[in-house]
């Protein structure tokens, strides 16, 4: 872990890395990196400034990808740019750019969830504020409108379903505890199948934009990449920073540039 550098004053000597490349991937976490986080996750709205531009480095030749916790339906749709990757469930689902559907979960692990949303959904049912969100391959629990008694009280019912199944893993997010069937599967595995279904060779320039603990395991494992977190975080794993979204839509203006 470590303090990462300014991004834009690198970019100089990254934007000929990029323009000499071969193979060109751009990708990207979905809430807190492209659109701002919201109390409630259903009131998020993709701009379409941000839209236009993944299509158009879409159609100057390179691979895009949104990597999302979200599930894979519910991040397509507010997304809306065909053509690209799309994961969902922190990895556990994929969506290739002629969209092809490419599973990572095993009907074991599927049943595994669906036991832990049966008990979440019961358990969970009289806390206001707490929120279930049931996915392909792994559920969260939202806490972001509860106060935190509540919150409390839904983490020990949390605790209590890991508890009981011990192949069942806590991932801890923003305002967010997600339950996932095991230990095999994130966002960096879903990450290295869609650079092997890419054929991507080590002529590549590939970028990762990310700004929570969930996006810190990329971070760690993408030593031939760039990784950029979004926000003043001094303790990650990534190697460049950018201060916020608006940033980041300069950041693709600027791979846009370059890609033309």
């Amino acid at each position: 872990m470590n303090s990462p550098r300014p991004l834009f004053p690198e970019w100089p000597k990254l934007s000929k890395r990029l323009r000499a490349a071969r193979c060109r991937i751009l990708l990207s976490d979905f809430d807190g990196t492209l659109v701002a986080i919201r109390r409630l996750p259903g009131a998020v709205r993709f701009s379409k400034a941000t839209r236009r531009l993944l299509e158009q480095i879409r159609d100057a030749g390179s691979v895009v990808g949104v990597i999302s916790g979200r599930a894979l339906e519910d991040v397509e749709r507010r997304v809306a740019v065909s053509g690209i990757w799309y994961v969902g469930s922190h990895g556990y689902q994929l969506h290739d750019p002629r969209g092809r559907l490419i599973s990572l979960a095993t009907a074991t692990e599927r049943r595994r969830v669906q036991r832990a949303v049966r008990q979440l959904r019961s358990r969970l049912a009289p806390l206001p504020g707490i929120r279930l969100d049931i996915k392909g391959a792994s559920v969260a629990v939202h806490y972001r409108t509860a106060s935190p008694t509540v919150a409390a009280k839904a983490r020990e019912v949390v605790r209590q379903v890991l508890e009981q199944d011990s192949e069942l893993r806590l991932l801890a997010g923003k305002k967010v505890w997600e339950l996932l069937p095991g230990e095999l599967v994130d966002k960096w595995t879903a990450i290295r199948r869609l650079l092997e279904e890419e054929k991507a060779d080590t002529d590549r320039f590939v970028v990762y934009l990310g700004d929570d603990t969930t996006d810190e395991l990329v971070f760690r494992r993408m030593r031939q990449g760039i990784s950029v977190v979004v926000g003043r975080r001094r303790n990650t794993a990534a190697r460049y920073a950018v201060d916020s979204m608006g940033e980041v839509r300069h950041f693709l203006r600027l791979w846009l540039q370059v890609v033309r």
